[in-house]
């Protein structure tokens, strides 16, 4: 079943709350996960390329389809001027189109 405009749950920007540690385990897959960030900036200001990213908040682990418009030290950027800390990223999948 596809799902259609009725069955999308939009998350209200001012009600978003992240998980307050970081979720990564080691040094290795931080670096994977910043430079996965790098790449859907920089893949973003080519062609607005969206990614899912997995992430943390207060109560269970959340997907959310995105683009990355910029990433600093500690957090990034998405679209509306959303920011969410880079230390409750779990993951980030690139969609293939």
């Amino acid at each position: 079943m596809k799902p259609n405009k009725k069955n999308l749950r939009t998350i209200n920007i001012h009600q978003l709350s992240t998980y307050s540690e970081e979720v990564l385990q080691n040094q290795r897959q931080k670096i994977k996960r910043k430079a996965a960030l790098l790449k859907a900036m920089m893949l973003e200001g080519i062609d607005q390329t969206e990614v899912i990213l997995t992430y943390q908040d207060q109560v269970e682990l959340k997907k959310m389809k995105t683009r990355v418009i910029a990433t600093e030290d500690d957090s990034v950027i998405l679209p509306l001027g959303l920011i969410l800390p880079i230390h409750c990223i779990l993951d980030v999948e690139f969609l293939h189109s």
